[in-house]
């Protein structure tokens, strides 16, 4: 049995166990009437990186299909993201899950950076994703 890609802590003590697929990891049915304590998040290397203190918590995957070749019509993920929100601020940790061999950044990586949350790239996704 594969390990749940996310554990989630409400505050009021009862939890919610995403999936084990970054295709379908069960993001969208964590109830959004619940405040949120704190997230277990499962990395590729099998560790764990826990947010803990937000408003609200985002996560999203970046895919790749290939156009041509023998591997047209393919869908691969290329990126995992899991982000905390608080005050204005949206701290973001991109993970690397594929890479090729040339790419600088390679599988396991992860990548942290600080966003505003009125910034282009933070109103450009999709409201949906947000938990409280």
């Amino acid at each position: 049995m594969e390990k749940p890609l996310f554990t989630i802590i409400f505050k009021d003590g009862s939890n919610f166990i995403g999936k084990s697929s970054y295709y379908d990891t069960g993001w969208l049915a964590i109830p959004i009437n619940k405040k949120i304590k704190r997230i277990f998040y499962l990395l590729p290397s099998n560790d764990y990186l826990c947010l803990e203190g937000y408003d609200s918590y985002f996560r999203m995957s970046e895919a790749c299909k290939d156009l041509t070749g023998k591997k047209a019509g393919i869908v691969r993920i290329q990126y995992d993201y899991i982000m905390g929100i608080k005050d204005n601020k949206v701290r973001s940790y991109r993970i690397t899950l594929a890479n090729n061999k040339d790419d600088k950044f390679k599988r396991e990586d992860i990548t942290t950076r600080i966003f505003d949350k009125n910034s282009k790239f933070i109103l450009g996704l999709n409201k949906d994703n947000f938990r409280g």
